[in-house]
């Protein structure tokens, strides 16, 4: 008879620090800023755009804005809105962590320790979204909650911590065999 391996029920992690998260971020802030420059830059050329201020006024000087105009922006917002999803959703599923995390070797976890899948990471990146506003206040709330997580993360039920401690073993199941006598 075999009996079952002692698990904790809740694991003691030692959580990332608020200053490395925010390096982490800073990080992030600066790829995907310059990724979506690079994009912008490349749709108004691409599409020409002339923006002399002459163009928005008709001849009784009111304010003209039209879906010419408008269709770039809107288009820049979901290719930003999409590529945002994607760059945070796909590098925490895939590898644990977004680049900002993966360089200072942070990995983003379930609160059980174990790697998130992509429901959880995309539910976790737009949950971003919250913590920018007002003024990064959701960012801020990992100084004082008990396991340095932003908002985002109490929403997505994530923690954020050292890569060694990611627990990567599988629990097999144990099967118990009758012997024959």
């Amino acid at each position: 008879m075999q009996t079952k391996p002692s698990i904790p029920e809740a694991p003691v992690f030692k959580y990332a620090h608020f200053m490395l998260r925010m390096a982490a971020f800073i990080v992030d802030v600066f790829l995907l800023g310059s990724v979506f420059k690079l994009l912008s830059w490349l749709l108004f050329v691409s599409l020409s755009i002339n923006l002399r201020i002459e163009d928005f006024f008709s001849d009784d000087n009111e304010m003209i804005v039209t879906p010419f105009i408008a269709t770039p922006f809107i288009t820049l917002f979901t290719v930003q809105l999409v590529g945002f999803w994607l760059y945070y959703a796909l590098t925490e599923t895939l590898f644990g962590g977004s680049p900002g995390k993966l360089l200072l070797h942070l990995r983003v976890t379930g609160l059980d320790g174990r790697r998130i899948g992509f429901k959880k990471a995309t539910g976790h990146a737009f949950a971003r979204i919250l913590s920018f506003v007002p003024f990064l206040t959701g960012y801020l709330m990992a100084v004082f909650t008990e396991k340095t997580q932003a908002l985002h993360d109490l929403f997505a039920g994530c923690i954020v911590i050292p890569a060694r401690q990611v627990i990567t073993t599988k629990i097999e199941p144990v099967v118990e065999v009758e012997e024959q006598v």
